[in-house]
């Protein structure tokens, strides 16, 4: 398999995190990935580094001195659409999370993660998919933070015609919090059969998780 090259930004505003996770990625054993790490400590260095590079992913942390990360995001999601982000934080913050989300980052994790878990994270991510550690998933999920404006509703995406009818009420049941079981005795199929639609949807829709599936439900109007 080739190696791919994979150019990251680091933004954080403690160098030793930096170097940490620069060093992490640029001599980890990673097969068939190849990282180049540059680094920013504000607002304003992440900035001009994204104008002078083009970034595969952008790993911002929460908590910077200047400005917060989902501030930061937005700023930058504004004047490069198609940046891919992913957050970075100390805290395990259902809070951050969503503030990351609503603003455009395409995943979050903490920062005691291992080399392997952070490459899940960056491969998840970079190839469309969202990523959130399962339990803040759930959380997002659980508070409807998903509904609070993260994105303009637009009933016209193509992939809304990839969904037949039935998906898209699975959909709209998962959206309520029901389990797979739940939702086969409401539907009278077999829970297997649940199961392997939940999978299609997501293929689908190139999610990687639940969080992204009821995010999607939430923009193109699946759901109210």
């Amino acid at each position: 398999m080739e190696t791919k090259n994979v150019k990251i930004l680091v933004v954080d505003d403690h160098a030793i995190v930096r170097d940490g996770i620069k060093t992490m990625l640029e001599m980890g054993d990673f097969d068939h990935y190849n990282f180049t790490i540059l680094e920013a400590s504000n607002g304003e260095e992440t900035m001009s580094m994204l104008k002078s590079n083009a970034f595969d992913i952008v790993l911002m942390d929460y908590q910077l001195e200047e400005m917060d990360g989902s501030s930061l995001t937005s700023v930058v999601i504004k004047e490069y659409p198609e940046q891919q982000i992913l957050a970075l934080s100390n805290y395990d913050d259902i809070g951050f999370a969503a503030n990351m989300l609503k603003a455009g980052a395409r995943g979050y994790m903490t920062k005691n993660v291992g080399p392997g878990e952070l490459l899940e994270a960056i491969t998840t991510v970079l190839s469309g998919k969202l990523f959130y550690v399962q339990h803040l998933a759930n959380e997002l999920i659980e508070k409807n933070i998903l509904n609070n404006g993260i994105a303009e509703r637009n009933n016209d995406n193509p992939a809304v015609a990839l969904l037949s009818k039935r998906e898209i009420e699975i959909i709209q049941l998962i959206c309520e919090q029901l389990t797979n079981e739940e939702i086969s005795k409401k539907l009278f199929l077999s829970k297997r059969t649940i199961d392997n639609h939940r999978q299609n949807i997501l293929n689908k829709l190139g999610m990687a998780n639940t969080a992204g599936m009821v995010r999607f439900a939430v923009e193109n109007g699946l759901v109210a």
